[in-house]
């Protein structure tokens, strides 16, 4: 991932890509919500007596780290409509970065005092002036430790994002399938009974299927790769399975599926195609990474 890519994944807003000026955010409107973390429950205690909104893996998330990173992401919305949910993501977003920061840890993964001083340095140079720069910090509610933490934690993650998806590939293991959505397990095993006694399957989909993107092609899903589906379950059902075999039925957060895969191969991808691609298989290691970890939540 470049500096650039990596200063976004912080959300630093620099001009450092390509301009000599600091981006300042849009400042609140009047009648911007300010969001206080809940006072009225109490929060559990870390060793040191440090209150701590959230455990992954053992590692406490403190009140205070939590209400900093708060802050900063107030200062980006012009309206919170949802208090809660607006807290639920902040805080989501930090388990998912303290789980990557564990998984580059175990990889060996790590980025030096040097490497992020010269960072620093030209974020610095980016800002114009030592006065623009201690401005931009000000405004975007960082001290210089602050924004050394953000900026170690995405390149970190670009590392590992780098290290999971690996080079540029050329070609990647690809299936055509259809398949049929329904609301109930009881629904798809009744098609996949009658599937398998030789009912048409695409005159099914056409009847049956809840997709409405899929039913008046028979179902039919194209050609993708195990990384693009945005049902991992079903990626990994087509992808488990050989050409012409039924399954079913296969779970997913839109209802039940019966699936065919009618072609694999591997096919070639245009390399303009590659980033996207990446980031997706990037996002599914961490989708999986969250769902298997030991995570505690006490914000309520």
């Amino acid at each position: 991932m470049t500096r650039c890519a990596a200063l976004a994944a912080a959300g630093l807003a620099l001009a450092a890509c390509g301009g000599a000026s600091v981006s300042q955010p849009a400042a609140p409107s009047a009648d911007a919500q300010v969001v206080s973390p809940p006072d009225a429950v109490p929060l559990p205690t870390g060793d040191a007596g440090v209150s701590i909104v959230a455990r992954v893996n053992g590692e406490v998330i403190t009140l205070e780290a939590f209400q900093h990173v708060l802050e900063r992401a107030e200062q980006q919305q012009l309206a919170i409509a949802d208090v809660s949910a607006f807290q639920d993501g902040v805080l989501s977003m930090m388990i998912e970065q303290s789980l990557i920061n564990q998984a580059a840890a175990q990889q060996g993964i790590a980025i030096t005092d040097a490497e992020l001083d010269a960072e620093v340095q030209q974020s610095q140079a980016a800002a114009g002036s030592a006065e623009a720069w201690v401005a931009w910090l000000a405004s975007n509610s960082f001290s210089e430790a602050d924004f050394r933490s953000s900026l170690r934690d995405a390149l970190i993650t670009a590392r590992l994002r780098d290290a999971i998806t690996g080079p540029a590939q050329t070609e990647v293991p690809a299936v055509r399938a259809r398949h049929i959505l329904v609301s109930s397990q009881a629904e798809a095993q009744d098609l996949f009974n009658q599937l398998n006694a030789g009912a048409d399957f695409a005159a099914l989909a056409a009847q049956f299927s809840r997709d409405e993107t899929s039913r008046a092609t028979g179902g039919d899903l194209g050609w993708f790769t195990e990384d693009e589906l945005l049902q991992p379950a079903l990626a990994y059902a087509a992808f488990a399975s050989q050409p012409g075999a039924l399954v079913g039925p296969v779970r997913s957060e839109l209802g039940y599926h019966v699936l065919q895969v009618l072609e694999r191969e591997n096919r070639p991808i245009a390399p303009e195609r590659w980033p996207a691609l990446a980031q997706a298989r990037f996002n599914n290691w961490l989708t999986s990474a969250v769902m298997h970890a030991a995570v505690e939540r006490f914000l309520q």
